[in-house]
């Protein structure tokens, strides 16, 4: 309502015809005895006093009830407000369509149900929907969201990648969260990785990559952790928004899978292979307390980028060919090789060495090779890479799950004996049913 009583226009014409137009001229009588009783007094020059206080008594009286008269005026004129509705008042509704639009609000409406083009919601559908129904409004509107919203899908990159055990980690990790996400094998070439990358869509949350990607992804990244920087090389892409993160699991996955086969530590370290990887191994040897670490090639120039990492990390580095790698009398704690799977290598380790050092064997198919099998029948302790693979994939799980690598998963124990059920190996790394029984008896 406005701040001043509202007067209607006929009203307020009665109330101008009850006002003088003019205060009367003293000089010029305008008063009959019909109007105001007087003493009947003859005056030549004048009026007489009393004539004079008895015309402004009138005038006073008349002026009073005219006063008065537009006071009721007014006061009717406010309660008539207060009975109508304001201009952006819609008016109310009678009690047929009342009595519809509450026995509307009591009754859910289905997710699939739009009114008709004669059934469009009035002003009083809405009052109900937003003061009595919201909750019920916002459960709906969650439902439409989660159901609209496609499910987050994920992906292993490498060419070739058929032999990759990333899909069976992954999905029973998923599995184990309760997450409904995709993750599948994906052939890709380095010259095709920038554009499967810009060909993807919102609902894809992150990729992991093998060789001989982890190098070529790192131009096209916004961002990069520390590892991914020290090493220059990125086994997991975070896609989010325009962000295109990238991250190197693979330290923590060696350093994570040695611990669970029980080696802590390790002073003197081998590297087998120069290649992506090879630098991955020497940031793990460094976190395990290495002093010295030798890596051993086939090609000395192609690895010689490998030096300024050793020298950043305080490692006493030597690069030196295969058939170099042993020296029985300074044996080195750890052996990891780098080499792609079915590779073969001039290095030959003698039985004493085997014995005493560990090896972990980043490839795993086919498992166990060669090398693998040389340990196995000396009864050296061998690790597979199927442990590393698993322990590097449970970052990365953290990474597409929350963002962060060092944020633990719920419930993480029992998705991480998921994922080693799912590639056959038990919580030291050892592959269940590896072959070993086999090696004994050649």
């Amino acid at each position: 309502m406005s701040e001043k009583p509202k007067t209607r226009p006929g009203a307020r014409s009665a109330a101008a015809s009850r006002r003088p137009a003019e205060t009367p001229d003293a000089s010029v009588p305008d008063v009959s005895v019909e109007d105001v009783s007087v003493p009947d007094v003859s005056v030549e020059d004048g009026m007489s006093e009393a004539s004079a206080e008895a015309e402004i008594a009138a005038l006073v009286e008349a002026e009073r009830e005219m006063q008065a008269e537009e006071a009721a005026i007014a006061e009717a004129a406010e309660a008539a407000d207060n009975e109508e509705p304001m201009e952006d008042e819609e008016p109310q509704a009678d009690d047929e369509h009342q009595a519809s639009v509450e026995a509307r609000a009591d009754e859910e409406p289905g997710a699939d149900e739009q009114p008709g083009a004669d059934e469009q919601p009035g002003a009083d559908d809405e009052v109900v929907e937003v003061t009595e129904g919201v909750e019920i409004v916002e459960v709906e509107t969650a439902a439409a969201a989660t159901a609209a919203e496609p499910a987050r899908r994920l992906a292993v990159l490498g060419s070739p990648i058929g032999h990759s055990k990333s899909p069976a980690l992954h999905r029973a990790a998923y599995d184990a969260l309760g997450l409904p996400w995709s993750y599948e094998p994906v052939d890709v070439a380095e010259d095709g990785l920038a554009a499967f990358i810009d060909s993807l869509g919102p609902q894809w949350r992150g990729l992991s990559l093998t060789m001989p990607l982890k190098q070529t992804v790192v131009p096209l990244l916004t961002s990069a952790d520390r590892v991914a920087e020290q090493t220059g090389v990125a086994n997991t892409v975070l896609l989010d928004g325009d962000e295109i993160a990238g991250f190197n699991t693979d330290v923590a996955g060696i350093v994570r899978a040695l611990g669970a086969a029980g080696l802590e530590s390790a002073r003197y370290v081998h590297v087998l292979g120069g290649g992506a990887t090879a630098s991955s191994a020497l940031v793990a040897a460094a976190e395990l307390g290495a002093e010295r670490v030798d890596v051993h090639v086939r090609d000395l120039q192609k690895s010689v980028w490998l030096e300024p990492l050793a020298h950043q990390l305080g490692l006493m580095i030597r690069i030196r060919s295969f058939a170099q790698a042993d020296r029985s009398l300074d044996v080195p704690e750890l052996v990891i090789s780098t080499l792609p799977g079915g590779a073969s290598t001039a290095a030959v380790y003698t039985d004493s060495t085997r014995r005493r050092a560990v090896l972990l064997e980043v490839a795993y198919d086919p498992w166990p090779n060669a090398l693998g099998r040389s340990w196995q029948l000396v009864g050296g302790k061998v690790v597979s890479g199927l442990a590393m693979l698993a322990h590097q994939a449970l970052l990365q799980v953290r990474i597409f799950v929350s963002g962060d690598p060092l944020q633990p998963l719920p419930e993480e124990p029992q998705v991480l004996e998921a994922m080693l059920a799912a590639v056959g190996i038990d919580a030291d790394g050892a592959p269940l049913g590896d072959g070993s029984d086999a090696a004994e008896a050649e």
